[in-house]
């Protein structure tokens, strides 16, 4: 069974998770907030957020595995979090002459939860072909 420390660490998070959604409940019926990454408001988000954070927490709770760190797999992870930097990096400098050519009419919140997409995709397909290659 799980110890004290490791239960009230559970019911933290649930806390905490249910906190965002009682938040978003509130931003709703405030009516406060606009359309935020993607979504109609903000209250709407959190609301989302604070559902997949007790998804997440549900499923490592089901699935506990003892990960193994070593010397090698944190090797990749800084090999693979500095090409996820260079991309970041390279990704810029390509918007910001594709914007001097021809400017951009993606709204501001739609670009920036498509660029926080690309930097999990870039950083976990770059982690997966060092951790072949190594």
């Amino acid at each position: 069974m799980k110890d004290e420390n490791s239960k009230k660490q559970i019911i933290w998070r649930y806390g905490f998770s249910l906190a965002v959604i009682t938040s978003g409940l509130l931003f709703n019926y405030f009516n406060i907030g606009k359309e935020f990454l993607g979504f109609a408001s903000v209250g709407i988000w959190l609301i989302y957020v604070g559902f997949i954070m007790i998804a997440v927490i549900t499923m490592q709770l089901l699935t506990k595995k003892k990960r193994k760190v070593d010397e090698r797999s944190e090797f990749i992870a800084a090999k693979a979090s500095r090409i996820t930097f260079m991309g970041i990096i390279i990704f810029a400098f390509m918007v910001m002459i594709i914007d001097g050519i021809k400017e951009i009419g993606v709204s501001y919140s739609y670009f920036i939860s498509y660029l926080l997409v690309g930097i999990v995709l870039l950083y976990l397909i770059s982690y997966k072909i060092l951790e072949k290659k190594y």
